[in-house]
């Protein structure tokens, strides 16, 4: 599973002092997969860039149908607990691919995990420290597996052509870039008898850095023993990737809290000036070059969820985030508002574009498919309007979902969005024009929605509760596209 759009996250009265922080740093991560059916924006990748009680560190995760791979990152502190455990099983101790001190030093980590998060393991995780050159190689085996370079492809010129991405993005090639310049820490979620698999990087065995970042992978593989977190496999269909970033801003959520009361309570403080400077130390000059949409979906599941879950735990201790993986929050608005996840659970509506494909002509085919949530509407406005303006215009959203149709170089979208009530819709539709005007010049029909510009003809349709984008390559597309979408 931030922020360049969205607020870090407040702080919590009940949470141990933490003391004073220097500026994030770019570091370390967990990585992508799946088959390139979700947008980049949501869960291809998590990135943290948080700043954890002294310093930042940038993690990488894998996240996907055949890998939900989560790795830590930097945290703040989250309040201590004397909730009992949840789980009475007798842990057995991880199997590390490591032996004499280093294994110790492993099992100290999961014993410290065990106590300050109130779960017990009940299988052993196979643990590897990686040398820096290993570790990006076994991600990039990682990526490779579990990537489809064409679907992702086919978002990457989907998201061209809203904007948030720049002409000619090589999608594929940018994603390995920036998941394999730092990578901190990975863990790969197993059922059993199959144990789940745990990497952390480092050249000086586990020195108190390395062991912040083990603190949050091992709390993946502790709750994904006691609450499958290969579930997040079921989300990788057509149309969930809005419910896929919720999910995942839990686990992120819940890992970089536990990470940061690791960081205050079990480091010593020289172990913690050590781990802050090299947090600090960390750089990453090809994240900080990708677009600014990549950087806050990013960090998304990590500083949005981190909020999220001291939501939850100021409700019911550790026991009250325990309840969420069992009934996980179903919508980046849950995540971002969790007055709407708790009590009457404001669910999103079911939206459907239709395969336009026939309407659009020969030779022109379904391409992506996904859906559309709160963080996606602030994500495409915010460049162009402003953090503020697009948080307003996302405000009272209630489904949505994107389309996309290739035929050859020609790329056309539909974006369809419900919302809470009219009104909002009518601000939301007057806000979505003020952005089109930006990015394609002035209407070009009275009705003044309609726009030509960057070899694109584009339209807004809003009714009721309803707001319809349409764009396509030429002006007879986008007639047969209005068409078709109109009989639907």
């Amino acid at each position: 599973m931030t922020d360049w759009g969205e607020p870090a996250p407040p702080p919590d009265p009940s949470a141990s002092p933490t003391p004073p922080q220097p500026q994030p740093q770019r570091g370390p991560v967990e990585p992508p997969s799946g088959h390139g059916r979700r947008r980049l924006v949501l869960v291809l990748v998590a990135v943290a860039l948080v700043a954890a009680s002294g310093g930042g560190v940038l993690i990488a995760k894998t996240s996907g149908p055949h890998g939900q791979g989560h790795a830590a990152a930097p945290a703040t502190t989250a309040p201590a607990t004397t909730a009992p455990a949840t789980a009475s099983t007798t842990a057995p101790p991880a199997t590390a691919t490591v032996s004499g001190a280093l294994a110790a030093q492993i099992h100290q980590v999961e014993a410290a995990v065990e106590r300050l998060r109130q779960l017990r393991f009940v299988r052993g995780v196979p643990v590897v420290v990686e040398s820096p050159q290993k570790m990006a190689a076994q991600l990039l085996k990682e990526i490779n597996a579990d990537t489809n370079d064409a679907r992702l492809q086919d978002l990457d010129r989907a998201l061209e052509t809203l904007g948030e991405l720049p002409p000619h993005t090589d999608l594929p090639k940018l994603l390995r870039a920036v998941q394999t310049e730092s990578v901190l820490g990975l863990y790969v979620p197993g059922k059993a008898p199959a144990k789940g698999r745990l990497y952390v990087r480092s050249a000086n065995g586990l020195d108190p850095y390395a062991r912040f970042v083990l603190s949050h992978e091992l709390t993946h593989a502790v709750t994904d023993q006691h609450y499958d977190l290969t579930r997040g496999d079921r989300l990788d269909a057509p149309g969930k990737d809005d419910q896929s970033t919720a999910y995942t801003a839990l686990l992120e959520g819940d890992a970089t809290v536990m990470m940061g009361r690791y960081h205050d309570q079990v480091l010593t403080p020289a172990e913690q000036a050590d781990a802050d400077r090299v947090g600090a130390a960390q750089t990453t000059p090809r994240l900080d070059a990708a677009p600014a949409s990549l950087r806050e979906s990013l960090l998304f599941p990590y500083e949005a969820g981190v909020a999220f879950v001291r939501a939850l735990y100021a409700r019911g201790g550790w026991a009250a985030v325990d309840r969420a993986y069992l009934d996980p929050p179903t919508s980046s608005e849950q995540i971002l508002h969790p007055e709407k996840y708790f009590g009457t659970r404001d669910q999103p509506k079911p939206v459907v574009v239709p395969d336009l494909s026939g309407s659009l002509g020969s030779g022109w085919r379904s391409a992506t498919v996904a859906g559309w949530g709160e963080f996606d509407v602030r994500l495409m406005l915010e460049g162009t309007l402003g953090v503020a303006t697009a948080e307003r215009a996302a405000a009272g959203w209630g489904g949505g979902e994107l389309r996309s149709f290739q035929d050859g170089a020609k790329t056309a979208v539909a974006l369809r969005t419900v919302w809470d009530s009219s009104a909002e819709a009518s601000e939301y539709c007057g806000l979505l024009a003020n952005w089109a005007t930006s990015h394609f010049g002035a209407p070009t029909a009275a009705s003044g929605r309609r726009w030509a510009g960057s070899g694109q003809q584009t339209t807004l349709m809003c009714r009721g509760t309803a707001a319809t984008w349409l764009s396509a390559p030429d002006g007879p597309s986008l007639d047969r596209l209005t068409a078709g979408i109109g009989t639907t």
